[in-house]
């Protein structure tokens, strides 16, 4: 089976009336197509003492053989899709996979689709839907290869080394931790198409309908039959040579995973009351905090996860018992700061410091550090 999956023979050409239905097709394998007739001839010459005599043919009655119909598909997931990684809770994420006719007929396909055995968690409300490729297998949607259709029952006629696009989309579950994986396996199985190759072959044997193998008994000269030679996938219920084939893409959640702290630090007693509250260095680590005595409220953000995190807002309230002297905000990416004023009594006024809009990226530590004197 496999020397005649690989053999490599002429293409006959296909008729006008298929050729304006069908796509165009991304050139692999130029197999002969099913059910061409193939007529083999020979000559005799000889002669009997010089004298030359009749010549022997069987061109009034040629060896004949049937092009038998090879079975062979290929679904592979590809790296077109940039959505392979996503945020929990997200919607309409998709995987896509090239699915090629590695046959030598038109055929349809019944797709489907299997949750993987090794994941943490199903992808909800999936559906399929797929794009002809325009024969340069390259995925286009949208441009080149057009809109796309919503799988419904079978696929439309695929000619030999013609390409789908086939996205599955789905929306992954809320609260999915970090680096949490959904794998969703694609299978196609190979249908009866509307329209056979080669005219002579006549009607389909159920447009719709899974496509049968042959009895296993090769007759050479009747219409063409049905040999089955695909390989095995990552489908559960996919086996090598049964028309099926199948693989796997994986949803892999990236998300932020923040802790976040606040601590407090006597950076000097300032007993004489000289310190510059606002820029000076930590004293000791043994300060005291009386009246006049120069604090340290720091509020740490790490983020432990594999993707970047927007804080919409984080806000500090000082006590009253404090006069404000300044802030400091590291590693955070854009946003907006905001802060009381220098020399602000906390007992007479709100003060408030607050960042609204940052990005915290993976993999980050970002702080505020606020300084303040004790009134």
């Amino acid at each position: 089976m496999n020397t005649l999956k690989n053999a490599k023979t002429w293409m006959v050409g296909l008729s006008l009336s298929v050729l304006a239905v069908l796509p165009a097709a991304h050139a692999q394998n130029n197999y002969t197509n099913a059910g061409v007739s193939v007529e083999g001839t020979f000559t005799l010459n000889y002669s009997v003492g010089g004298t030359s005599q009749p010549q022997i043919d069987n061109t009034a009655s040629p060896t004949t053989f049937t092009v038998d119909r090879l079975v062979d598909i290929t679904v592979s997931y590809s790296s077109a899709s940039d959505d392979s990684t996503v945020a929990p809770g997200a919607q309409n994420e998709e995987l896509v996979f090239l699915l090629r006719n590695d046959g030598n007929d038109n055929f349809a396909y019944f797709l489907s689709t299997e949750n993987g055995t090794g994941d943490d968690f199903n992808t909800d409300n999936l559906e399929i839907r797929y794009y002809v490729d325009d024969g340069d297998g390259t995925y286009e949607p949208g441009a080149d290869d057009g809109s796309p259709t919503t799988f419904a029952s079978v696929t439309s006629d695929l000619a030999p080394d013609a390409i789908l696009w086939v996205e599955v989309i789905g929306d992954i579950p809320a609260a999915q931790p970090d680096s949490e994986t959904s794998e969703v396996v694609l299978v196609a199985d190979t249908y009866y198409p509307t329209v056979w190759l080669e005219v002579a072959e006549g009607s389909p044997g159920s447009p719709g309908t899974n496509i049968a193998a042959d009895d296993g008994t090769n007759d050479m000269n009747s219409v063409a039959e049905n040999v089955l030679n695909d390989a095995a996938g990552d489908g559960s219920s996919d086996a090598a040579n049964d028309g099926k084939h199948s693989d796997m893409g994986t949803f892999t959640v990236s998300s932020p995973d923040l802790t976040a702290t606040k601590t407090v630090e006597v950076i000097s007693t300032n007993a004489d009351g000289t310190f510059v509250c606002a820029s000076g260095a930590l004293v000791s680590a043994n300060e005291y905090a009386i009246p006049g005595s120069c604090l340290e409220y720091t509020i740490t953000i790490v983020n432990s996860g594999s993707a970047a995190a927007t804080v919409s807002s984080i806000s500090d309230t000082l006590p009253t018992e404090f006069t404000f002297n300044g802030a400091t905000f590291t590693n955070f990416t854009g946003g907006t700061e905001a802060t009381p004023s220098a020399g602000d009594d906390c007992s007479s006024v709100t003060c408030t410091v607050s960042q609204t809009g940052a990005t915290i990226g993976a993999g980050v530590t970002a702080t505020i550090e606020m300084r303040v004197t004790v009134n």
